[in-house]
């Protein structure tokens, strides 16, 4: 209870004093209704300040809070796209070399054959990993520009190349070894 709710209360209870035939109180009841009002008046202004005060600081770290880990979802979805596109286009160049030089080294042709599958897959990986990386930006710029329903969609989308490109790199991991225990398997 602040001063204005204190004095429209005391001017509250005096009207109905008023209006129930009392012309005056003694001094031994106003005190006792002094001493109830105080009772039922709340904690002081310094009080409340304070209160407001705690509870601003504690918004304010929550906000901080949501901010950073914002911030660490985000650096851990780029993180796994620049793995996948580590892993896929490593394994490009490791086979794409392995070809090049088995070429020039006459060996047979199935072997080459074989491994043009698990190149496709881990080029797949590749270009899926750089389109997610498209749909990342998309993503952020649809949350920023509050178009959230749209933001959600390519959310998923992203998520769902990111994890084609993990599934793309094991299903080249497989059909290489598959190619290979072929080849020079007993």
């Amino acid at each position: 209870m602040d001063a204005t709710d204190i004095i429209a209360r005391i001017k509250t209870d005096v009207e109905a004093t008023r209006s129930s035939g009392h012309s005056w109180v003694s001094i031994d009841g106003l005190e006792r209704y002094l001493d109830s009002l105080a009772q039922h008046a709340t904690t002081p202004i310094e009080t409340q300040a304070l209160d407001q005060q705690r509870l601003l600081a504690g918004y304010d770290v929550r906000a901080k809070w949501d901010l950073e880990m914002f911030k660490s979802v985000i650096d851990a979805g780029k993180e796994a796209l620049n793995a996948a596109i580590l892993i896929n286009g490593g394994a490009v160049i490791a086979l794409l070399g392995f070809l090049s030089s088995a070429a020039t080294k006459g060996v047979p042709k199935a072997l080459g054959l074989g491994l043009t599958d698990p190149l496709l897959y881990f080029g797949s990986g590749v270009l899926l990993s750089a389109i997610a990386f498209a749909g990342r930006y998309l993503t952020q710029y649809c949350y920023q520009s509050d178009h959230n329903k749209t933001g959600i969609g390519f959310h998923a989308a992203t998520v769902l190349m990111a994890t084609s490109t993990y599934v793309a790199f094991g299903c080249g991991v497989f059909k290489t070894y598959v190619t290979f225990q072929m080849q020079f398997g007993p």
